[in-house]
Formats: C-alpha cells, sequence, structure tokens
C-alpha cells in the first residue's frame, strides 16, 4: 500500500536533485521556491530534503549560499525544538555553527552571520535548559553586537527581537519591544527585500499575529491574516486553522 506513495516521493527527489544541478551549472540559486513551498504546506519532510541537497555541496558553496543553508538550517531548527525533537535539533545546530564559525572567519563584522551566531547559541539553550548559565550571556552578546554594527539588517532585528520576546522580564525581556522590533523587520522586508516566495516575511507576520492572540487582541490577529492570505492564499497553517479560529473568537468578542 505504501509503494505508489514511495514512488511519488522518489521522483519529487531525483527531479529536485536534477533541477537545482541545473541551476548550479548555471549559476543560479533555485532553493528559493521549493523551501517557501514547504513551508506553506507545512511539509517539514521536503524541507529537511531540500537541506541534504545543499549540504551535498557545502563544502564547494560561496558565503552568500553558505548563509542561505543557515538559514534554513534556522526555520528548521526552530521547527524541530517546537516539536521537542531536541536530539536531532542538536545535530543541526552544530552543522549550522560549523558554517557560521567558517563565515565570522573570513568575515568578524559581517552582521547576518553574527546574529545567527547568537541564535545558534540560544538554540542550544533550547536543547538543554540548564546551558541558559553558562551560554545565555553570550548568546546575549553576539546579537546585541550585530544590531549595534547594524540596526537595519533585517536578521539582525527579527534575532534582537526573539531575545526580548523569550528572555524573561526579570532578565531584560519585553514584549512590547520585541513587536516593535518584529514590526519594523516586517517594514524593512517590505521596502528593500523581494517578498515573493519569502517565506521569512509570512513567518514574521504570523509571529506578529500570534502575539497577539496571547494579548487577546483577536481583531489586530485577524488584520494580520488576512494581510498573510492577500500575499499568500494557499499558506495552509493560516488558511486552514489560525485564521477560521481567530475570526471566529474576535466575532464572538464583538457581541
Amino acid at each position: 500500500m505504501e509503494r505508489p506513495k514511495y514512488i511519488a516521493i522518489r521522483i519529487w527527489f531525483v527531479s529536485l536533485l536534477l533541477t537545482f544541478s541545473s541551476a548550479v551549472a548555471m549559476g543560479q540559486t533555485t532553493y528559493r521556491e521549493p523551501i517557501y513551498l514547504a513551508y506553506i504546506q507545512g511539509d517539514m519532510s521536503r524541507w529537511e530534503a531540500i537541506i541534504r541537497l545543499m549540504e551535498e555541496r557545502s563544502d564547494d558553496i560561496t558565503d552568500e549560499e553558505r548563509k542561505e543553508l543557515v538559514g534554513y538550517y534556522y526555520g528548521y531548527i526552530g521547527f524541530l525544538l517546537g516539536t521537542d525533537q531536541k536530539d536531532k535539533a542538536q545535530g543541526y545546530i552544530t552543522k549550522g555553527e560549523k558554517h557560521l564559525n567558517a563565515l565570522l572567519k573570513s568575515a568578524p563584522n559581517d552582521v547576518t552571520a553574527l546574529a545567527y551566531k547568537g541564535s545558534f547559541i540560544g538554540f542550544r539553550i533550547g536543547t538543554n535548559k540548564f546551558k541558559a548559565l553558562t551560554l545565555g550571556n553570550e548568546s546575549i552578546s553576539y546579537i546585541n553586537r550585530a544590531y549595534k554594527l547594524d540596526s537595519q539588517n533585517v536578521q539582525a532585528i527579527l534575532d534582537k527581537g526573539n531575545l526580548l520576546y523569550h528572555m524573561p522580564g526579570i532578565f531584560g525581556g519585553d514584549k512590547k519591544e520585541a513587536l516593535r522590533l518584529y514590526e519594523k523587520a516586517v517594514l524593512r522586508m517590505e521596502k528593500h527585500q523581494n517578498l515573493k516566495q519569502n517565506w521569512l516575511y509570512l513567518n514574521v507576520l504570523t509571529t506578529i499575529a500570534r502575539h497577539y492572540e496571547e494579548e487577546k487582541q483577536w481583531q489586530k490577529a485577524v488584520q494580520v491574516y488576512e494581510k498573510i492570505l492577500q500575499q499568500e492564499p494557499e499558506f495552509s497553517w493560516v488558511k486552514d486553522t489560525l485564521y477560521p479560529a481567530a475570526k471566529r473568537i474576535a466575532a464572538k468578542n464583538k457581541k
């Protein structure tokens, strides 16, 4: 019974490999589209397959491609930690840090790499809370350094926001300031980035909407979800789950 499904997956994987190989030969990057489709469809097994394809040539990639791969690790590790797959997450954290160390060795002030480095250290805390005392300050230091070097860098803005959002208030956490930073990142992306097939843009908007839900500001959450669906009508998590639920609660609270 599983054979047709296996064959379909195998055909997809081989065709994806051929497409990527052709693109590499022509000097093009085609990872953006399949990663985006995996994201909006909630297909993280496909996301991981794309990472594996990139890893096959990771010894012969440019710094920009290396950062792209780190970005995909970044998204996948967040998913793994969110689904309590800590051991698997640790493996990808190690891989990501290897690439980040290489980037920072050649460019110590690369703002995006510094921000990622701080977040990957934070991911290590996510796999073992007891590491917070020893690694917390190191993570904060990298992220603050990145933001200080370039407060308009989207990755630095996002990681500064994540830091403030998840840090306990007693240690300086501030969810209101985190929200301001997320909104700042959205504005920067809307002004300076290509929003077509941009999974990170949708992810930040979703984070903002979820924040409004936490604050019981359901109408604001609905408005953000509607903005997301205007950008990408087929984002399954928002279309099928988050938006209908928020809309229902917002309507109920109006009565």
